[in-house]
């Protein structure tokens, strides 16, 4: 089979996929597909400067349209074509078609109610469920445990709060990750989250330590087992 065929075949039957049902979402996907993976060309497709699927998508329409960017978030998220690459930041975006592999879609976003949303935040007793920083100091994202591009819904026990910058670490942490998310300090900061100790106690620690010519580690162990052993 030619690649122009292949290709027919493979926007044919990724357009037949669309998790989205919005008609107007489903020609910008087609049309961004078609630009990614141009007639004649193989695998992986060309760099394509976002501002050129901007035009594409604007001729489509016959008016400028503002959110191309977002169409093609949608493509790599919730429709699983992660073989859309992103280069570059600003002007400077460009996309590239390394894959034609399509992963399980996403469970659809929505939009939490406020009743559901404070129920969570009563959960968590108004906190960041990983620094514990409470507003008016910080703003509380809504944030899934397990990432929906993980396979995490949207039920109760899937939500936390998390402040900007912690939101903005566990992103940056997710990034290629491919560990066992329910084992992750992240999703999981109650379970797995380090113990904080403050530095006081960690200076006395130390000293005592050194008094006794041994690690901190060895003699946080020592101090762990003696407490419990003498609770047995």
């Amino acid at each position: 089979m030619s690649d122009g065929a292949n290709r027919e075949q493979w926007i044919g039957d990724a357009c037949a996929g669309f998790a989205s049902t919005k008609p107007a979402n489903i020609n910008y996907y087609r049309l961004i597909l078609e630009t990614l993976w141009p007639p004649g060309h193989s695998i992986p497709g060309p760099v394509v400067p976002l501002s050129h699927l901007c035009q594409v998508i604007n001729s489509f329409r016959g008016e400028p349209y503002a959110d191309t960017p977002r169409r093609i978030r949608e493509l790599q998220g919730e429709e699983g074509f992660l073989g859309i690459v992103r280069f570059g930041s600003g002007s400077k975006t460009r996309y590239q078609l390394l894959s034609i592999e399509i992963s399980p879609k996403r469970e659809q976003r929505i939009k939490l109610s406020e009743a559901f949303w404070q129920k969570i935040l009563i959960k968590y007793q108004y906190r960041c469920a990983v620094c514990g920083r409470e507003p008016p100091l910080i703003r509380l994202d809504r944030d899934h445990k397990i990432p929906r591009l993980r396979g995490g819904g949207n039920q109760e026990d899937n939500w936390q709060p998390l402040c900007a910058e912690c939101n903005n670490f566990k992103s940056t942490a997710c990034r290629g990750c491919q560990l066992e998310c329910t084992q992750c300090a992240w999703a999981f900061p109650e379970s797995f989250s380090p113990i904080k100790i403050s530095a006081s106690d960690i200076q006395r620690i130390k000293a005592l330590a050194i008094q006794q010519e041994i690690n901190s580690e060895a003699l946080l162990r020592q101090i762990i087992e003696s407490y419990f052993n003498s609770e047995t």
